[in-house]
């Protein structure tokens, strides 16, 4: 079992976003910390607090693939969620999203283990990941400057994303399905998987949220075993 959760560790800090601490890191576009989301400073939307999950982002029910921009791949400027874990105590995580820049988003995710800062840039119909590194709690963002002279680490999105188009190491598997997360029943995911020697990979994205739900699948020698996220809650 020890080799197990070592197994599981070090492909979690590889496949499932990282963090810091269970409460949500607030941070602003400067990049520095400003204290933790609670549920008594936020407004939080879960389907059951604040208001009905059904009633939230409604513009995006009813949007075309053409009217999809590239920022509907991610929550809004200054959103915060917690994801809830399956199969592993890092599982579950809080995420920060910000937008400083035109074409960059940055995210910090936290599973009470590190801070993790990924860094990604907007092109047409393209996301490339720029960078992907643990960082302090109060750290400021990379400048403007910095972010330019980054060099693209991974095509994290190529759009539009068509059933069996393959990009990087992904292949979206299927769309317009139907995926349940403790936040909502989502009718129009999007579904991309990566499949290596002794797990699959998959992520679940839909417009307007980003993702909704990841899993990492792998085949032991203990048995199979599932590790998964799924957005639970959102504050704004």
């Amino acid at each position: 079992m020890k080799r197990l959760h070592l197994f599981i560790y070090l492909l979690l800090a590889v496949v499932i976003f990282a963090g810091c601490s269970k409460t949500s890191t607030n941070l602003n576009n400067s990049g520095e910390s400003t204290g933790t989301a609670t549920k008594e400073d936020e407004t939080v939307y879960n389907g059951v607090d604040g208001k009905n999950a059904d009633q939230d982002n409604g513009e995006t029910k009813d949007k075309t693939d053409a009217e999809i921009s590239m920022l509907d791949f991610f929550l809004p400027d200054g959103t915060k969620a917690h994801f809830k874990g399956e199969g592993n105590e890092f599982a579950s995580l809080d995420i920060d999203v910000a937008h400083p820049y035109e074409n960059y988003i940055i995210v910090h995710e936290n599973n009470g283990g590190a801070l993790v800062q990924r860094v990604y840039k907007i092109q047409d119909h393209q996301i490339y990941l720029l960078d992907t590194q643990a960082v302090d709690m109060e750290q400021d963002f990379p400048s403007l400057a910095d972010l330019d002279a980054m060099t693209p680490a991974e095509l994290y999105i190529d759009a539009p994303l068509t059933k069996g188009k393959n990009f990087g190491n992904w292949t979206v598997v299927d769309t317009n399905v139907s995926v349940e997360t403790p936040y909502k029943t989502f009718d129009d995911a999007t579904v991309i998987e990566m499949k290596e020697k002794d797990s699959v990979n998959r992520k679940y994205f839909v417009p307007g949220f980003g993702e909704v739900k990841r899993e990492t699948i792998m085949d032991l020698e203990e048995g199979e075993v599932a590790v998964t996220s799924m957005l639970e809650t959102i504050y704004e």
